[in-house]
C-alpha cells in the first residue's frame, strides 16, 4: 500500500508513494508540471510532501515557495541534491560531502558573473550563436522540433559561456553522454544494466572525464600564456583561490561545471515543458 505522510502536524500533507519506489513511477508517468499540478490541488498550493529518488522530500510551490527558499538559503534551507543525483553526477569522492562545499566555488563569484558589465560580454556571443543555430538547424527545414533543437542550442551556448569551447566534435562528446546523464536523474534510483539510471552513471562518468580534459589542458594553456583575463567561466574558475589562497582543484572545478549545466538544461526546460 502507498504510504500515507506522516500525522505529524509540523509536516506538510501529501503522500510518500510505495515503499523503495515512492512516486517515482507517477512522476515519470505524468512528467513533472502534472505531477505537482495535481498535488498543489490536492494537498496544499504552498507545499506538499512526497517521496521522490529514494528521499523524502518537501516540494514548494508558487511565488510563495519562492520567496521563502530564496530568502533564507543556508538560514533555514541549504542547496541539496539526492544521493542518486550525486552518484550519477558528481565524481565519489564528493558523493557525502556537503553541497556547501561542492558549490564553494561557484558562489565565491557568482556576483562578479552576473554583474551587467559581465552579461554584456555574452551578448556577442548569444547573437552569433543563434544567427549560426538557425541557419544550420532551423532554415533548411520545412518542419522544425523546437524543443530538442532549443535543448541543442542552450547546450551549446553553455559549452561557449562556460567553457569555451567551439569545437563542434568536443560540443558532441560532451553532449552525447550528458543526455544520458541528466535523462536519468529522475528515474527510479536503480543501479541494474540496462537501466536508466545505469545510464544515467555511465553517462555522468563520461562527461566527467571529458570536462577533466578540457579543465587540465585549459590550464596547461593559462600557464603557458599567462593570462589573467578571460571571458569564459573556465578559465575564471582555474585563477580564481579560496579563502587559504588556494587554486581550486581539477575535480572541484568539474563539479561545479556540471552543476552550470545542468542547471541551464533546467531553467530552459521549464518554461517549454
Amino acid at each position: 500500500m502507498p504510504e500515507k505522510g506522516s500525522g505529524n502536524n509540523n509536516l506538510p500533507p501529501g503522500m510518500r508513494g510505495w515503499p523503495v519506489l515512492g512516486e517515482n513511477v507517477e512522476l515519470a508517468m505524468l512528467g513533472r508540471p502534472k505531477f505537482i499540478k495535481d498535488r498543489m490541488e490536492k494537498y496544499s498550493e504552498d507545499v506538499f510532501q512526497t517521496s521522490l529518488l529514494g528521499e523524502r522530500v518537501a516540494v514548494f510551490c508558487g511565488a510563495k515557495g519562492n520567496k521563502f527558499l530564496f530568502t533564507n538559503e543556508y538560514k533555514l534551507v541549504t542547496s541539496w541534491l539526492p544521493k542518486s543525483m550525486r552518484k550519477a553526477l558528481l565524481f565519489p569522492e564528493f558523493e557525502d560531502t556537503d553541497l556547501k562545499q561542492v558549490s564553494a566555488l561557484k558562489r565565491s563569484f557568482h556576483h562578479d558573473i552576473l554583474k551587467p558589465e559581465a552579461l554584456k560580454q555574452y551578448i556577442p556571443v548569444m547573437d552569433a550563436l543563434s544567427r549560426e543555430h538557425l541557419e544550420r538547424e532551423w532554415t533548411p527545414n520545412a518542419v522544425v522540433k523546437v524543443f530538442p533543437l532549443s535543448k541543442k542550442y542552450t547546450f551549446e551556448l553553455a559549452c561557449r559561456i562556460f567553457l569555451g569551447v567551439v569545437d563542434p566534435e568536443v560540443i558532441k562528446r560532451l553532449a552525447d553522454p550528458f543526455t544520458l546523464a541528466t535523462e536519468g536523474l529522475f528515474s527510479v534510483p536503480i543501479d541494474l544494466p540496462g537501466t536508466a539510471y545505469n545510464r544515467a552513471i555511465k553517462g555522468g562518468k563520461m562527461v566527467r572525464q571529458e570536462l577533466m580534459t578540457i579543465i587540465k589542458d585549459r590550464r596547461k594553456e593559462l600557464m603557458e600564456k599567462n593570462e589573467t583575463e578571460h571571458a569564459d567561466l573556465l578559465s575564471k574558475m582555474l585563477l580564481v583561490t579560496n579563502e587559504n589562497g588556494q587554486f581550486y582543484s581539477d575535480m572541484e572545478i568539474s563539479n561545479n561545471i556540471i552543476g552550470l549545466l545542468v542547471a541551464s538544461l533546467q531553467a530552459q526546460q521549464s518554461p517549454l515543458s
